[in-house]
């Protein structure tokens, strides 16, 4: 089903899952407050902001679904325009009224995309496209000179949980793998000169520090996280349109480089707790 399913979303969920179509466009239209995972969501909206340029900056938001990401941006004091395939869901993102936020219907896929945007966000929705490609390379001639993209996608693996597959046995939308090392493979070809990867901290589980036992969790937790990170599971990404003169290819490091040096901090910590 693809992009119909992604399309007709609201209804197809509606209809399958037997809830009143009222009640889910409420849920959408209350996002990411109505959501049990608000929290994780806030947490990816806050890191994502500290890595954009400061506002006020056009920013370009990419598969806003009911338009909560493009809302918070508008808030932030960006000037945003927020883009979907679903005419369900933009019409429902209109109803976020805020005088630096704009929607649009649009297959970001075929485009065309509106330009000269100092960022784009994509949250979430670039493991449902069909041609991941196409969508990072509209976006990178979207971009003024010098304009970021940013992603937070899930990793290796995503396609095969067991939430993935009932999602795509329900509803017919696509789920794709997107680890960093794809999407640097992408944005490197797109045209971008410099990629970079973070981790996504709102996958880091928080351990109480007042104690010896949970300060070596907590940094044991972050370690992993680091690590799985560059492994491939869910992180964000962070490219930069430049000259090539001006910005080289950042070739991401080996996983054994990784590995040495998160191994040095990780005694390093040890030592210390056991000092203390």
């Amino acid at each position: 089903m693809g992009k119909s399913a992604e399309i007709d979303y609201i209804n197809c969920v509606a209809e399958i899952d037997n809830v009143p179509l009222d009640d889910f466009n409420n849920y959408l239209l209350h996002k990411p407050f109505s959501d049990p995972r608000c929290g994780e969501y806030l947490m990816d909206i806050a890191q994502v902001m500290n890595l954009l340029p400061a506002p006020p900056a056009r920013l370009l938001d990419v598969g806003v679904g009911s338009g909560w990401t493009s809302e918070l941006f508008a808030r932030r004091g960006y000037e945003v325009l927020g883009l979907d395939i679903s005419p369900d869901m933009i019409e429902l993102a209109r109803l976020r009224a805020h005088p630096n936020l704009g929607f649009q219907v649009c297959d970001y896929e075929t485009g065309p995309i509106p330009a000269n945007f100092d960022a784009a966000v994509i949250y979430d929705s670039l493991h449902h496209a069909e041609n991941e490609f196409l969508v990072i390379k509209n976006i990178f001639e979207a971009l003024a000179p010098g304009g970021m993209l940013i992603t937070v996608e899930p990793g290796a693996g995503h396609s095969r949980t067991a939430d993935s597959i009932e999602v795509m046995r329900k509803y017919g939308t696509t789920e794709k793998d997107m680890p960093f090392s794809l999407q640097f493979e992408l944005m490197q070809r797109a045209g971008f000169r410099s990629v970079r990867q973070y981790t996504r901290l709102s996958q880091l589980p928080l351990s109480s520090v007042n104690t010896s036992a949970g300060s070596l969790r907590q940094v044991r937790d972050a370690l992993s996280l680091a690590y799985g990170s560059a492994s491939g599971l869910t992180s964000i990404a962070l490219a930069v349109k430049a000259d090539a003169a001006e910005q080289p290819v950042e070739a991401p490091e080996t996983i054994a480089g990784a590995l040495l040096a998160l191994s040095v901090v990780h005694d390093q910590h040890i030592h210390k707790a056991d000092i203390a």
